[in-house]
C-alpha cells in the first residue's frame, strides 16, 4: 500500500513549532559525517524544475518541486511539488507527500531553530518581511521563541500583508502592518526575510549597527538576495551547509562578487552551534545572520517523522500499489 499525505494532513501532523523542536538532529548529522546530497535543476526559461534526493534514518526521500514565478491570473503558487519516500532497507515506495507543504512547514522550523540559537534571549521586537505561504509559517513559529513586545510584518502586497495580519490576530498574535520594508525593520531585534525579492529589500543604514539577529530565507539561487552587502558584511553569518551557499545564496555571493566579502567568507554552520562547537552568538553586541537555503537531510528528516506520524495516526489515503 502506498500512503498520500496531502498538504492539509501535513501541517496537522506537524506544526511548525513541532518540526523545530526537532529538526537540530538533522544538522547535527551533516556535522557526525552525514552525506551532503546535492539538488539538481532542470531549467524551463520559464521556472526551474529541482530535484532532491535524501536519506534519514529508515527514510530515502526524493523530492520534486518546481519553482515558477506563475502570474496571478493563474491562481497557482510558485512552488508545486512532490515527495516520494522508499523504506531505505529494502527500496519499497512507502509514501508520496505535497513538497510545498513539506518545505513550508520544515523551511520555517530551521529558521525558528537558528532563531532561538542566535537572537538574543532579550529580543522584544520581531519584523518578518514577505506575507506568503512562507511568511504565515515563519510568523506563526516565531511567535512562540520569545515574548514579542512588538510584531511587524511588511509586504509589497498590502492586501496580503493586511490578510495575514488577520490570521495571525485569530490566533492571538498582534501583528502591525508597516507600510515599507525599511519602517519595518528600523529598531527590530529579530528580522526575518521570506521573499521573493532579486534586489536589497532595505538600506544597510535601516538595520540597528549591534545586536540585531536576521534570518534571509528568500531570494532562491544564486542572482537575487534580500540583504544589502554592506550588512552581511558586518555580520556574523550562520548556515546550513557552506558548500551550498556557496554555490546557490546570492546574499553572499553577490558581495563576494563585489569585493565586499572575501571569495572563502566565514560561515557557521548550525550543525557545529548545536552540537556545541561553535558558541553561536558571542556578545550582546554582535549581528547574527542566518542564510537559509535549504539541504535536502531536512526534508528527508522531516518525511521521516511524517511518515511515521501519518502510519501512528492512521493519517492520509492508503491506495494499492504494486
Amino acid at each position: 500500500m502506498l500512503r498520500i499525505i496531502e498538504a492539509k494532513t501535513v501541517r496537522a501532523l506537524l506544526p511548525v513549532s513541532g518540526l523545530a523542536s526537532e529538526i537540530g538532529a538533522a544538522l547535527t548529522a551533516r556535522e557526525d559525517g552525514g552525506a551532503e546530497f546535492a539538488r539538481s535543476a532542470v531549467d524551463t526559461g520559464k521556472g526551474e524544475l529541482l530535484l532532491m534526493p535524501a536519506v534519514h534514518s529508515g527514510t530515502l526521500s526524493v523530492k520534486l518541486i518546481s519553482l515558477y514565478d506563475n502570474p496571478p491570473a493563474l491562481g497557482l503558487p510558485s512552488v508545486q511539488g512532490l515527495v516520494t519516500l522508499f523504506d531505505a532497507a529494502t527500496g519499497r515506495p512507502v509514501a508520496v507527500l505535497d513538497a510545498a507543504a513539506v518545505t513550508e512547514v520544515r523551511t520555517a522550523a530551521v529558521t525558528v531553530c537558528a532563531t532561538d540559537l542566535l537572537a538574543r534571549p532579550d529580543a522584544r521586537v520581531l519584523t518578518v518581511v514577505g506575507a506568503g505561504v512562507q511568511g504565515r509559517s515563519h510568523l506563526e513559529g516565531l511567535a512562540g521563541i520569545r515574548p514579542w513586545e512588538s510584531v511587524r510584518l511588511h509586504s509589497r502586497d498590502p492586501h496580503k500583508a493586511r490578510r495575514l495580519a488577520g490570521w495571525a490576530g485569530e490566533r492571538g498574535i498582534e501583528v502591525e502592518v508597516a507600510e515599507s520594508a525599511t519602517a519595518a525593520v528600523r529598531d527590530a531585534e529579530v528580522i526575518c526575510t521570506v521573499t521573493s525579492s532579486p534586489e536589497p529589500l532595505f538600506e544597510d543604514c535601516a538595520v540597528a549597527r549591534e545586536g540585531v539577529h536576521i534570518s534571509a530565507v528568500g531570494a532562491y539561487g544564486a542572482t537575487r538576495r534580500e540583504l544589502p552587502s554592506q550588512l552581511v558584511a558586518r555580520s556574523s553569518v550562520f548556515v546550513e551547509s557552506a558548500a551550498a551557499v556557496l554555490r546557490e545564496a546570492g546574499d553572499i555571493l553577490i558581495p563576494v562578487a563585489e569585493g565586499v566579502l572575501p571569495a572563502d567568507p566565514a560561515l557557521v554552520e548550525l550543525g557545529e552551534v548545536i552540537s556545541g562547537r561553535h558558541p553561536g552568538r558571542r556578545s550582546a553586541a554582535e549581528t547574527t545572520l542566518f542564510k537559509s537555503v535549504g539541504v535536502p537531510v531536512e526534508d528527508a528528516f522531516a518525511c521521516d517523522l511524517l511518515y511515521r506520524l501519518a502510519v501512528e495516526h492512521d493519517a492520509g489515503h492508503r491506495i494499492p500499489f504494486a
